[in-house]
Order: structure tokens, then C-alpha cells, then sequence
């Protein structure tokens, strides 16, 4: 039977609401079909289905896998079929539908329509054949001219139930000429009575739109701000991430402001860019706690364009009033919606029913760090991989709609930058570095900078090199632009994960004087945090002080195995992680409550038995080694590699932290998520580590991992703060393991005097720097970041 994946926009209301309650075990249903299917044509058939089902739960890479296989079986059954009946001339039809399905899917591929046109000349040339078996087969039983007519409409391209579907890739594509010949010739049929109601207004705004367009001007803009008006209505995030597109009337403002801009109206332009804003929170609102961290990523995807547009707008624009104050929010609003913590089970441990969020997470965690799920996929099994994740999904879909039911929604703060203005103090100063597209702006870094006197100001930087080796970055051009905006002040808040992994300010210095000798740097991953890291730390000064847990790890054997089969390759055992973990005791004991795990005691298991404990105001302090992997396609074999390559796509797996053990798993890859001693940031954000204070990752280039532009860095730093810790310190740099154990000692000499952790860090690094003026590899690696 004909499965349009065309009729599935035309109810996609009612779709994504049976996928909210859709049963956990739909998808086992789906592949147990796929399994008894009996030939080539029927096992494409229920593949197609699953991809459809891919869809409704908002898996797209896999309802993309799985379509593009299902219509390559297909279409391998029609180029050798020849059609005999209404039956075949049926399979050309849902190899169509497939067709317009993935097109769907493929936001701006130029070429969808060409390939869908090459397929309806072969469907043509299909039907008329079947035509003619047909009106045969009709005449002989007695049939009248008029029962023939629904076969020749189906000779029609597109049919009215795809039409919607069609035009709507033409708007995406900017053929406004085609939409207004298909949807006229439309009309003029009878079967555009046929259409409901709903989708005849849509595809009528649609035309009026794209006459409208082309001969956009500022005398008709007017025009255009009325009918994206009423082309509004109320969209869920679930409803955008099925269709992989944001409602039409975005596009229609957003085609407002490009006519203001063309016609040097910028200020007319932006009050355009900032309803946009307003439509983009409005529309995710609500969910956003709830967002999983893929849907965060489907949902930038979908918004990206418009995030580079506006920001691009305002840099070009800078010179008007009010374009860097609206590009500081642009980006913290960015930031918020798409690095931000994504969905955690944990913190609704105390609002609902614990006991079923825990046995739903540990299923998802089966699956999740099962060591199929580690290893390359090969075409043996796909199948089998795609149902492990259509059956997490449905766990993750049923813990988030469960928790939904009893927790209220809450949208975060988004500060504008006067309201982080008037959290600062007199000597407070807020920077924020980041980088635009490079291919839209040549300038590729600039900051804002503003204080709590002084508005937001813009300063172009240079284009950084990504490391420098010998340590010099230009004080003039770099740090001397920023020093004039925030005059006097002496305390500042950086934030700018993308250029820190490269740039640290501790090592800026003009001749011998570095600005840490004049200056306190706070680290953030947001400006947005700032009244609220603010308002803790005045109560924190006025609460009661507890006895702190401190939970050391250090001296990992990683060649510890228990059946005590050893590796000479692999890492290297760190002496120096056991004496800073040694000197770290010595000086806490007598204040803090003391946690060692060392040598074979150091294990992954120790680690992961953390998770959901009582841990207000404790520290984790972790030496030992990191690792790094890059994505690389065309790896071929399971086997993990020392700064090698992985064929996984999970940025989140190619970084981590190694305990003992790691060697015998490092080059014989067993299941992850059991005590294989390799600990990555993907099982990190798993776990529930809410109210630890700080967590030490004293090793090389901790903070170092995959950069995407608008989604931050995936790092270990990431992981711990979406799995609840409050600050952290790590390194971007190789470190030595001597001048290590100096820095961390100092620290927490100094902090547990009664110094905040902030200022303990800072004077730990500046008696770092007077030892070694010239070597600043060994200090200012590091950093302190809330």
C-alpha cells in the first residue's frame, strides 16, 4: 500500500503528538517487520517506514540513513522490473515519495528538484504503460470513460498533495517564479478543492509572498511586515524539528530587514532583527530545558543562518547606536540556546518519582555505552545500531514527557548587558572574545567590552595563529585596544571558550610585566552567568563555611589488568600526579575531609561511584593523563590510537580522561561505561556531580576538543559542567609534571586560608610567574573557569 511521506506534512500536528506518546516498544514493532519481510520491495518498504518513525522521534541523520538505503533497494527493483499493473506503477510512486522525503530532509540541496524530475520522466514513461494495461483491463469489465479520469491525474507533477511540500523547497531556494506557476496551474484544477483548509490558506500565502518578493522595496515594505504578521501562529520546538525548518513568516521578516539594509535604513533594520530574536525565544521557550544535546544541534542547524545574519548585520553596522549592545545579546542569547546544559535527569531527582527516572536512565546507559555502540559501523550492522538508537530515543522521549508532567517549565535568564552592568562593581570590567563566519567577515576575532559605566564598545582584533610557540602574543595589537575601553578597572570576566583554547591572557606581558601582576581575570563559559555567579558568592561570604570533601586522584597504573597481563605501550605511568596528590593531602588534612584513590586503587569505577552522592561544596582533583582523538572518515578498524584518529562522529567520545587499567583497553577495545580505565567526556555528562564546587583536571590540554562554530567546544570542561559542577580548573597546553604539582599546591595553600578559589588561583599563578618570568609553558597553561 502507497505510504506518502507527502500526507505526513499535512498532519504534522497530530504526528508529532502521537510521537510524544507513542509507545516505548513502536520501534521494536517497526524492525521486527523489517525482519520478516519477504522480498527486496516489501524490505524497502518498512525501512522507508522506519525512516518516517526516525523522523517523528527527531533522529534526522538516522531517518536520513535509512531512507537513502530504503530508496537505493527500490529503485535496484524498478530498473529491473518491467510494469505490468497498478501495483508496479504503485512502487514508482512511493520511490517518489521517498524522493520528495529526503529532499525534505536536505535543507538548501540545490539539486533535489532536477533528481525528482529525472524520477517523474521515468514515472511518466512508467504509467503510460500501466495506462494502457489499465484502461484494457477497465473496458473488458465494462468500465466508462469517466472511471479512467483518476489514472490520467496521476500523470500530473506535482500532484496537489505534494504541492506543499515542493513550493516550500522553492521558497527555501529562492524560485519565487516557481512557486507561483505550479500553485496558479493548481488552482486552476478541481483538485484544489480537495485540499483541506488549512493547507489551500498556506499555499495561497505562499503565492501572495512570492509575488510580493521579487519587487520587495521600502514602498512595499509596509506590505510585507502585514502578511508575515498574519502568517504568525504558534509553533512548538517539536514541530520545527520535525520539518527541519523554521515557520515561513521568519523568512518574511527576515526578507524585510535584508530590503532595509539594501536600502541604508540599518536602523530600521535591526528593530526588524529584534522581533526576530523575539519570534526564535518565543518559539523554543518552554522546551528548552527539556532539549536533548542532539535536538540542541538539529535546532542550530535549522537557526544557524539567521544567528550568522544578525550578527554579521550588526558587525558591518557597528558605527549606529545600538548594534554592539544588540550583537552582545545576540551572542549570549546564541549561546544560551545552543551550548548551554542540555536535558539531565538528575536535576529533577527531588521534584519526581527517582526511583523510575533511574531505571529509565540506566537503559538509556546500557545502550548507550554498549561496546557496539563504540565501534565503527560497517554495513553488517546498520540495521542493528539504528535500533539500538530508536530504542534510546523512545527511553529518552518517555523519562523527558514523564518529568514534563511534573515539573514546570522554567526558560533561563537571558541578561542584556545592562542588567550584567549594573551586577558589576566600579573596578569590574566584562570581555567577550569570539569569532564571526570567516567566510562573511575578514576580521576574524573581535571583542565587546563594556563596564559598569561604559557600554558595550567593539574592538577588531587581529587574526590570531592557533599556538604560538614562542609564547609572544602582540600586546600592542592585541591587549592595548581593550586596556583604553576598560580604563581603571582591575577585575575582569573573560569569556570565549572558542579562542581560549588558544589564547590564555595570563600570558600576555609587554616587555617583563605580564597583565596578571595588574590584573584578576575571571574565566566564564558566559557573560550571562555573571549576576547569578555574583549573587552566590555574596551568599556563600554571609552562610555558614562547611568542612569540604576533597576526592583525589592520582598515580593510575595503567597497565594494571586483573589478570595481570601488561603492555609496555600505551601511557606512561606519572609519578608526579602521586606527589601532587601527596603534597595536596599534606596541606589539607588537617582542615578538609580527605578522599585518595592512587595506583591500582585510581580506577574509573572510583570515579563513577561519585555520581549522585551528597557532593555541596566538594572538590575533584584529577592528575592524570587526557587524551585526544580526531574524526577522521576513512578509519577503518576499532583499535583507539594515543592523538590518533576515530571514525566516531560523537565529538564527545574523542576526549577523556585515563585511569587505571586504560592500557589493556586502549589497544583491545572492551565495553565502555564499565571500569575499562578510559573515561570520556560522553560518559562524564552522564553522570549527576551537582553541587561539586570545583573539579581540578591537572594534566596536558584538558580543556582542548572539538570547536564548532555557534556550538562552542565539546571538551572534558563541557561534560563536567553538564553533569553539575559549578567551576573548574584546566589546561590548554602540555604541562610539566614539577611545576604542576608547584601551581596546584599554591592553590590550595592559599585557598584553604579563607581566600575565595578565585583569588587562591590567581596568587598560586602569579608566585608561578616570579619564579619563572621567562617560562610562562609552565603557568599560564592553566585556568580558573566558572
Amino acid at each position: 500500500m502507497f505510504v506518502g511521506a507527502i500526507l505526513l506534512f499535512c498532519m504534522v500536528h497530530n504526528i508529532y503528538a502521537q510521537a510524544k506518546e507513542a509507545p516505548s516498544n513502536k520501534g521494536t514493532e517497526h524492525f521486527r517487520k523489517l525482519e520478516l519481510a519477504h522480498d527486496s520491495t516489501q524490505y524497502a518498504h518498512e525501512l522507508f517506514s522506519i525512516a518516517q518513525y526516525c523522523r517523528r522521534l527527531g533522529m534526522y541523520e538516522e531517518s536520513k540513513i535509512a531512507a537513502e538505503q530504503a530508496d537505493k533497494i527500490l529503485w535496484q527493483v524498478l530498473k529491473n522490473k518491467t510494469p505490468k499493473s497498478k501495483e508496479d506503477y504503485a512502487l514508482y510512486e512511493e520511490e517518489l515519495d521517498m524522493q520528495i522525503f529526503l529532499m525534505d530532509l536536505s535543507i538548501g540541496r540545490k539539486d533535489c528538484y532536477l533528481v525528482l524530475s529525472a524520477r517523474n520522466m521515468t514515472l511518466d514513461a512508467a504509467t503510460t504503460g500501466v495506462l494502457a494495461y489499465t484502461m484494457y483491463d477497465y473496458a473488458r469489465n465494462g468500465a466508462s470513460p469517466k472511471e479512467l479520469r483518476p489514472i490520467y491525474k496521476q500523470l500530473e507533477f506535482p500532484r496537489p498533495e505534494q504541492l506543499n511540500v515542493i513550493t516550500r523547497y522553492y521558497w527555501e531556494t529562492g524560485k519565487t517564479d516557481q512557486i507561483v506557476k505550479e500553485i496558479n496551474k493548481a488552482q486552476r484544477k478541481t483538485a484544489w478543492n480537495s485540499l483541506p483548509d488549512h493547507e489551500r490558506r498556506i499555499l495561497s500565502r505562499r503565492l501572495e509572498n512570492a509575488c510580493l518578493l521579487p519587487s520587495l522595496s521600502l514602498t512595499t515594505l509596509s506590505e510585507c511586515l502585514r502578511i508575515a504578521k498574519s502568517m504568525y501562529y504558534p509553533v512548538s520546538v517539536g514541530e520545527v524539528l520535525y520539518e527541519q525548518k523554521l515557520p515561513e513568516y521568519f523568512s518574511m521578516y527576515r526578507e524585510a530587514a535584508r530590503t532595509c539594509v539594501n536600502h541604508k535604513k540599518p536602523l530600521y533594520a535591526l528593530k526588524i532583527y529584534k522581533l526576530i530574536e523575539r519570534l526564535i525565544i518565543k518559539t523554543i521557550g518552554d522546551d528548552l530545558q527539556f532539549l536533548l544535546r542532539s535536538e540542541q544541534h538539529e535546532l542550530w542547524e535549522i537557526m544557524k543562518s539567521y544567528f550568522e545574519e544578525m550578527q554579521t548585520f550588526a558587525y558591518e553596522n557597528r558605527l549606529f547606536e545600538g548594534m554592539v549592545p544588540f550583537l552582545y545579546s545576540n551572542r549570549l542569547l546564541m549561546n544560551e540556546l545552543f551550548t548551554g546544559t542540555s536535558f539531565q535527569y538528575h536535576r529533577y531527582l527531588s521534584d519526581t518519582d527517582s526511583r523510575y527516572i533511574l531505571n529509565t536512565q540506566s537503559q538509556i546507559d546500557s545502550i548507550t555505552f554498549n561496546k557496539d555502540s563504540f565501534r565503527n559501523q560497517t554495513a553488517q550492522d546498520t540495521i542493528k545500531r539504528l535500533q539500538n538508537r530508536v530504542a534510546r530515543r523512545e527511553l529518552e522521549k518517555a523519562l523527558i514527557n514523564r518529568i514534563k508532567k511534573e515539573v514546570s517549565p522554567q526558560l533561563p535568564k537571558i541578561n542584556q548587558w545592562n542588567e550584567i552592568a549594573a551586577s558589576l562593581d566600579n573596578n569590574e570590567a566584562v570581555i567577550e572574545i569570539f569569532s564571526l563566519p570567516y567566510e562573511l567577515v575578514c576580521e576574524t576575532y573581535i571583542a565587546i567590552v563594556f563596564t559598569k559605566k561604559q557600554s558595550p564598545r567593539l574592538v577588531t582584533l587581529p587574526s590570531l595563529p592557533l599556538e604560538y610557540e614562542d609564547e609572544k602574543i602582540p600586546y600592542s595589537k592585541f591587549w592595548l585596544p581593550i586596556k583604553e575601553v576598560i580604563g581603571d578597572c582591575t577585575c575582569l570576566y573573560v569569556s570565549g571558550l572558542e579562542t581560549l583554547h588558544f589564547l590564555t591572557f595570563a600570558n600576555i606581558h609587554h616587555e617583563n610585566k605580564y597583565i596578571i601582576d595588574e590584573y584578576d581575570i575571571h574565566y566564564l563559559w558566559s557573560g550571562n552567568d555573571i549576576p547569578r555567579i555574583k549573587k552566590e558568592k555574596e551568599q556563600t561570604i554571609s552562610g555558614i563555611s562547611h568542612k569540604k570533601d576533597i576526592f583525589l586522584f592520582g598515580g593510575a597504573d595503567f597497565n594494571y589488568h586483573p589478570s595481570h597481563l601488561a603492555t609496555e605501550q600505551g601511557f606512561q605511568y606519572l609519578q608526579g600526579t602521586v606527589d601532587e596528590v601527596r603534597c595536596i593531602e599534606k596541606i589539607l588534612s588537617n582542615q578538609w575531609n580527605i578522599h585518595k584513590y592512587t595506583g591500582k586503587d585510581a580506577t574509573e569505577t572510583a570515579f563513577r561511584k561519585l555520581s549522585g552522592q551528597p557532593l555541596e561544596s566538594s572538590v575533584i582533583h584529577i592528575a592524570t593523563h587526557s587524551f585526544r582523538i580526531i574524526y577522521h572518515p576513512k578509519v577503518r578498524n576499532d583499535i583507539l590510537h594515543v592523538g590518533g584518529l576515530s571514525k566516531h562522529k560523537e565529538p564527545l567520545l574523542h576526549t577523556g580522561l585515563i585511569f587505571t587499567g586504560a592500557n589493556h583497553t586502549w589497544e583491545n577495545l572492551q565495553q565502555l561505561g564499565t571500569d575499562d580505565g578510559i573515561l570520556t567526556a560522553l560518559e562524564i555528562e552522564s553522570m549527576n556531580l551537582s553541587g561539586v564546587e570545583l573539579a581540578v583536571l591537572s594534566g596536558c590540554n584538558t580543556g582542548n576538543g572539538d570547536t564548532r562554530y555557534g556550538e562552542n567546544i565539546f571538551s572534558l570542561q563541557r561534560a563536567f559542567r553538564q553533569a553539575g559542577v559549578k567551576a573548574q580548573i584546566i589546561s590548554f597546553r602540555d604541562v610539566s609534571d614539577k611545576e604542576t604539582r608547584e601551581l596546584m599546591t599554591d592553590f590550595y595553600r592559599y585557598w584553604q586560608t579563607g581566600m575565595s578559589k578565585q583569588k587562591a588561583f590567581t596568587m598560586a599563578q602569579r608566585n608561578m610567574k616570579n619564579k619563572y618570568t621567562n617560562e610562562p609553558n609552565k603557568w599560564a597553561s592553566f585556568i580558573l573557569i566558572e
